[in-house]
């Protein structure tokens, strides 16, 4: 009987999914064009006065869809902007800090760019993720250090907020890994669409 290690296999859809979301990046210069468009008006339906709300983006890296166009539509929509900060690299804490368009950026725990201490820590309403797979109904495979399920366990314990993953819509996947602490997407917004998951939340 041949054992499967559920880490190794895990580990070898990563790297799979990453060689594919970097053929992805190249068919689809333009999809964070795109995703920006057809986010804009699900996302003003579903928050119509964005003005005093926090929206938690990140800083794209690699072949991860840069959600910068659509970090400038929401701030001139009246969005206050956050970005993710991981605080403690051993205990996998992750924060979200002021993101000042203007500013240069830092460094967090783990050498990725991020606000500088001095910017203040927020609570987000809503925040868009980055991933590296998705299902239809909300699960998501993000790179496997657990930064976002941690955060997002924390903060959905205390408050509703809304959960928007941002994806190629080649990164569509069926029967991904996932456990019972993973937390879910609420929508997903693609080059082509945007897919309700839980409209209630938040």
């Amino acid at each position: 009987m041949t054992i499967v290690d559920p880490i190794a296999a895990k580990t070898a859809l990563r790297v799979f999914l990453r060689n594919q979301r970097k053929q992805l990046a190249r068919e689809h210069p333009q999809a964070d064009w795109m995703i920006a468009e057809v986010a804009r008006d699900p996302l003003a339906r579903r928050f119509p006065d964005p003005k005093g709300k926090v929206a938690a983006l990140y800083h794209g890296l690699g072949s991860e869809i840069s959600p910068r166009i659509l970090a400038e539509q929401m701030a001139e929509a009246g969005w206050t902007l956050a970005l993710p900060a991981v605080v403690d690299r051993d205990g996998g804490k992750m924060i979200f800090r002021r993101w000042d368009l203007a500013r240069r950026l830092g460094h967090d725990a783990i050498g990725l760019r991020a606000p500088t201490a001095d910017q203040p820590m927020l609570i987000p309403d809503l925040v868009i993720t980055p991933l590296l797979a998705f299902q239809r109904d909300g699960v998501r495979l993000g790179q496997g250090g657990g930064y976002y399920d941690r955060a997002l366990e924390f903060l959905r314990a205390r408050r509703p907020i809304f959960v928007l993953g941002l994806a190629y819509s080649g990164q569509q996947a069926e029967n991904l890994p996932h456990e019972a602490h993973d937390q879910r997407l609420d929508a997903i917004v693609t080059e082509k669409e945007y897919i309700a998951v839980n409209e209630m939340a938040g």
